[in-house]
């Protein structure tokens, strides 16, 4: 029985093609790079898990591990994802400068891959270390760098979000209350036509204050800014 010649496809028996398509299946799943990118995406959603629960060493280091990783398979997603979860953690102790490198960094690799989205998150990320920073100058600059781009992708929560965090900028930090109701009036129109009755509420609430009150140096703390 000769054997048989398979070389065109099309012309194969149909077991030859079964046997070539797991064949080659099995080879994928098998080589360095799948297995990298697949222990990244577990180590980042453990990182991610123990970051939830506030156990922020354990988490920086799944992120680390996972981020070499990323790196090594070339998974530029994965390594953005975990540039920007260690960004937090930095800033989350006063490491500002330390976690404005890597989210532009991120910024540069979601640009790249299209996710309009995801730049909008590490880029108030970027401002919202200028606000910790008390750099109130850099920090309104970043915020209008990001509403821009929340315009220009038309992402309307994250334009919403944005107005709102500048509100909250120009209201409790900076004492410029005709350019805050400004903001909130706009955020609150856009978060009304998304009918986000949350953060309608949260905004309502804001400007009904700014309207009532009486002595502007008589102000209700510092709220925190909405994530994205």
């Amino acid at each position: 029985m000769k054997p048989v010649l398979c070389l065109p496809t099309s012309v194969c028996p149909p077991f030859i093609k079964v046997v070539i398509l797991i064949a080659l299946i099995i080879s994928i799943s098998c080589s360095p790079g799948f297995v990298q990118t697949r222990r990244a995406k577990h180590l980042y959603k453990e990182g991610q898990i123990l970051l939830s629960q506030g156990k922020r060493e354990e988490a920086t280091v799944r992120f680390e591990k996972s981020l070499s990783l990323a790196r090594a398979a070339g998974f530029p997603v994965g390594v953005a994802h975990n540039l920007n979860e260690m960004a937090i953690i930095h800033t989350s102790k006063g490491r500002y400068k330390k976690a404005r490198k890597l989210l532009f960094e991120a910024v540069n690799i979601y640009k790249e891959a299209g996710m309009d989205p995801e730049v909008s998150k590490s880029l108030n990320n970027i401002a919202l270390t200028y606000v910790r920073e008390y750099d109130l100058t850099k920090a309104v600059n970043r915020y209008e760098e990001l509403l821009k781009w929340d315009r220009e992708t038309n992402n309307l929560l994250g334009t919403a979000i944005t107005l709102y965090n500048m509100g909250l900028l120009y209201d409790h930090y900076l004492g410029k209350y005709e350019e805050a109701q400004r903001s909130y009036l706009e955020a609150l129109k856009i978060f009304t036509r998304l009918e986000d009755k949350r953060y309608i509420q949260t905004v309502d609430k804001k400007i009904l204050r700014l309207m009532q009150e009486q002595n502007p140096e008589n102000q209700i703390g510092r709220p925190k800014t909405i994530g994205k």
